[in-house]
């Protein structure tokens, strides 16, 4: 915490008093996904304003372990036992997300003048603050790659929930009563504990992983039967949408401005790429082009959970392909990188992306 107390809590006052005015706006005119783009939008257009907004650990924990426990909800015993038919299918997923964002990371590096490595780890699909770390260990830039990460899961959360929605790729809601709050505490309490087991294991995004273990579990033996409560899962967004907004710096836009111009068209380019592999899927594996859409998207495990949530769409099964990916990604992220590099992939790829842009160049 920088600067005094006051002044501290004065700051994070008017960032969520700023993030749930912009949320109650967008619900307001039924903008899909409300109450995270609209504290994200109200928390990034302040950063970007010169104020720099506290992010608290504990509140993004807070609505990463919401989200977590809100899939949770719908691992009905059907459900799980449906996912390991699917489990082929996610890896493969998987890696191949990890090839559309080393392909793109060369064009990154090469348009944005940054170097290879920092260039891989920021496209990379993985977690916002692990790509950072996993990145710096192995000699990349961080801050190149904070930014662009910020950027990826920002620019997906404000553009496919609307164009989903847009082109009417959601279902009816289900008639599912709410949980009751008994058992929501109980549900929210025992879901901190597995999320702080799994911290201690060191699981990848343990807030939102070890929640969906525990609320998953429950829901599976028929300990718990409903929905979250939409108050509740509200508060969860909120949350989620103001952190990712925070890391919305006027100083970082002002030192890496053609990195972030770049690194938005490349984000784009990611999306266009997947958006056709989902419509691939969609043909050949027989699995609905709105749940394709979601499970392949390059963006976070929270954020596309609660997108699935949002527009009635399987849950569990989305995020289980995020949870996969997010397990290969980020336990992996450093042997895809020598890996590729090693067997000349990334290498070649820089050369002939280098050759193309200085063609016809004395």
């Amino acid at each position: 915490m920088s600067g005094s107390w006051p002044g501290y809590l004065a700051r994070l006052v008017l960032g969520y008093l700023a993030a749930c005015l912009l949320g109650y706006g967008a619900h307001h005119v039924h903008l899909p996904l409300a109450w995270v783009l609209g504290p994200l939008v109200a928390s990034a257009a302040l950063g970007i304003a010169g104020l720099t907004l506290p992010a608290p650990t504990a509140a993004r924990r807070c609505g990463q372990l919401i989200i977590g426990s809100t899939v949770g909800l719908s691992m009905t015993s059907a459900v799980v036992a449906g996912l390991v038919a699917w489990l082929p299918l996610m890896l493969f997923t998987a890696v191949f997300s990890v090839l559309v964002s080393a392909t793109s990371s060369t064009m990154l590096a090469r348009f944005a003048r940054i170097d290879g490595k920092t260039a891989f780890f920021a496209v990379l699909p993985g977690g916002l603050s692990e790509m950072g770390n996993i990145g710096a260990s192995v000699g990349a830039r961080m801050e190149p790659i904070a930014l662009i990460q910020a950027l990826r899961v920002a620019f997906i959360v404000l553009l496919i929930p609307p164009l989903m929605v847009a082109h009417g790729l959601f279902q009816a809601p289900l008639p599912i009563p709410d949980l009751p709050l008994a058992m929501v505490a109980l549900t929210l309490a025992a879901s901190l504990g597995g999320a702080w087991l799994a911290h201690l294991a060191r699981f990848n995004n343990p807030w939102v992983i070890g929640a969906i273990i525990v609320t998953g579990s429950l829901t599976a033996f028929d300990v718990t039967q409903g929905r979250m409560p939409s108050m509740i899962f509200t508060v969860g967004q909120i949350l989620i949408g103001y952190n990712i907004g925070t890391r919305f710096r006027r100083d970082a836009l002002r030192k890496l401005p053609l990195v972030a111009v770049i690194g938005v068209l490349i984000i784009a380019l990611m999306v266009a790429v997947m958006a056709l592999y989902a419509l691939a899927l969609h043909h050949i594996a027989d699995i609905d082009f709105a749940v394709a859409v979601l499970s392949s998207s390059p963006g976070g495990t929270a954020e596309m959970a609660a997108t699935a949530q949002i527009l009635h769409l399987p849950v569990a099964l989305i995020t289980a392909f995020h949870v996969v990916r997010a397990v290969m990604v980020n336990g992996l992220a450093t042997y895809y990188w020598r890996g590729l590099t090693a067997i000349g992939y990334l290498p070649t790829l820089e050369r002939l992306i280098g050759k193309r842009a200085g063609d016809g160049q004395p």
